[in-house]
């Protein structure tokens, strides 16, 4: 019963993180589309758009999408936001 209660915990966390951070920012990384995540920084509001690609906040911990599309080897989604930045 402990066991089981401890996979239902761990499972309602990790889906509350998942959907907190799902933001149209890193679902474009998910799918490692450049043309999406244009699109999705096409709609940042004025002086967000790098916030949008450097910092996505979850809960009390934060990343940055462009760490993330570098360490899951989303290249053309990371190569897509330092091209914007720069």
């Amino acid at each position: 019963e402990a066991f089981r209660w401890s996979l239902n915990l761990i499972s309602r966390m990790l889906t509350r993180v998942i959907n907190e951070g799902s933001t149209i920012v890193m679902k474009a990384i998910n799918v490692n589309s450049a043309k999406m995540l244009k699109k999705a920084v096409a709609c940042a509001p004025r002086g967000k758009r790098a916030i949008w690609m450097l910092n996505v906040q979850v809960g009390t911990q934060s990343i940055s999408p462009l760490m993330w599309a570098i360490e899951t080897g989303s290249l053309e989604s990371a190569k897509a936001i330092i091209q914007d930045l720069l």
